[in-house]
């Protein structure tokens, strides 16, 4: 009889570390495209949330909001933007401490809305407050020595 040399592998064993490597190849470029994906979802989030910052300085720097209004527009990326501004009434749901006098301002309610290129509803809702200017009402009362 004749032995077999063991020099190599068997046709079985190849074909096994083959599919074991192919399965491992196939696992490793599925986790790959699974964060390359959630990557992207990453940055277009930090990308409208950057734009919803944006208009909302942009809004409350315009000196010639005074009043409601509304206004909308897009960027170049075609995310999407409204700026609603409305009056806002100070709760009076407790009545003042004695002593105190309550502020005669007029404040505004700024909401921003921000919509990525592809969604539906608003992606980012910023909301915030504006102190306008002093309402008409009783003189504020001087200070001792006439001091301002």
């Amino acid at each position: 009889m004749k032995s077999r040399s063991s020099a190599g592998f068997t046709l079985l064993e190849v074909l096994v570390t083959l599919a074991i490597l192919g399965i491992g190849t196939a696992l490793t470029l599925s986790l790959i495209s699974g964060s390359l994906g959630k990557i992207r979802k990453v940055e277009l989030r930090n990308r409208v949330m950057h734009h919803a910052e944006t208009v909302m300085e942009l809004a409350l720097l315009d000196a010639s909001i005074k009043g409601p209004t509304s206004f909308k527009g897009d960027f170049e990326d075609g995310t999407r933007w409204i700026v609603v501004v409305s009056d806002y009434e100070m709760p009076r749901d407790r009545p003042l401490q004695p002593g105190l006098t309550e502020l005669q301002v007029k404040l505004l309610a700024y909401s921003v809305e921000v919509l990525g290129p592809e969604s539906r509803s608003a992606d980012v809702r910023l909301h915030t407050l504006k102190v306008i200017g002093a309402l008409a009402g009783p003189t504020p009362p001087s200070l001792p020595g006439g001091l301002r």
